[in-house]
């Protein structure tokens, strides 16, 4: 390859990034404003959370027409963007190399369009988590189990089974099998390579379910602390990126596993 092109190569890998780092910039940032402004208006009082409960009754605001279907929606919205907020950080490095090894492997093609793919099979899993999670908190909520406010668990014996079986799973064999093929991306894209924006997308998929596997768990506390609860958002999202990106993440896992089963035994104790 000539200086020409080789510099020509460089730049147009340069622009691509700059594009995608904006890109997922904007994507969690403005997920975060979200849940921000969502937190913000909770503190207004109870009549702001009910607005948002499905289980409250209270649709008559704001184009809520009263529907469960409609009650739910919202509910699928607040996860998905929760979603967002959180894990799309803990995907950046597998995002980056993507787009590195798709301009190598097809130097002439923009790597950002197929980048922006593979990010959106990563959200159509956690998409489909977040229905599983909407569902989880209608039912809760239904059953009177969770605090009007912040939709925590009002139990505190179940609350602290929670979080000791989010502690147990932490340590388990299927975490650390979930959480090695996040922390190797490279591996995964030199056996699962597939050209082409389907491809890409597959491959996030694919990928995303083993991002799944790795922090189902650490998302089911969010019951524990409040669904709102931005200081454990963004606690969790720390301990998430630490796992999968640090040297040695696994055993910042491990310490958090730990950590988990002895709050959830103080919270049964007391």
């Amino acid at each position: 390859m000539s200086a020409s092109a080789e510099g020509l190569a460089l730049r147009l890998l340069l622009r691509e990034r700059v594009v995608l780092g904006l890109s997922l910039a904007t994507m969690i940032g403005l997920a975060w404003a979200y849940m921000l402004w969502m937190g913000l208006a909770m503190d207004d009082g109870p009549g702001a959370w009910a607005y948002c409960s499905a289980a409250s009754g209270m649709f008559g605001m704001s184009g809520m027409d009263g529907s469960g279907w409609s009650a739910f929606g919202w509910l699928l919205a607040m996860w998905s963007v929760m979603a967002v907020a959180m894990m799309l950080p803990t995907t950046i490095p597998m995002l980056m190399l993507f787009a590195r090894h798709q301009r190598w492997r097809h130097p002439e093609r923009d790597a950002s369009a197929p980048t922006l793919y593979l990010a959106a099979g990563y959200l159509l899993v956690w998409v489909a988590f977040g229905i599983f999670a909407s569902a989880l908190q209608w039912g809760l909520e239904r059953a009177g189990m969770l605090t009007p406010m912040m939709g925590a668990l009002r139990s505190a014996t179940v609350a602290g089974l929670v979080v000791i079986g989010a502690g147990a799973f932490q340590l388990s064999p299927l975490k650390y099998a979930c959480l090695s093929r996040c922390r190797t991306p490279l591996a995964f894209l030199m056996t699962a390579w597939r050209d082409g924006r389907a491809g890409a997308l597959r491959m996030g998929f694919e990928h995303g379910l083993f991002c799944l596997g790795c922090c189902w768990a650490l998302m089911l506390v969010l019951f524990v602390t409040g669904v709102m609860d931005l200081v454990w958002m963004a606690a969790l999202t720390v301990l998430m990126l630490l796992e999968k990106i640090v040297p040695r993440g696994d055993w910042f896992a491990r310490i958090g596993g730990v950590a988990m089963i002895l709050l959830g035994i103080a919270m049964l104790v007391r």
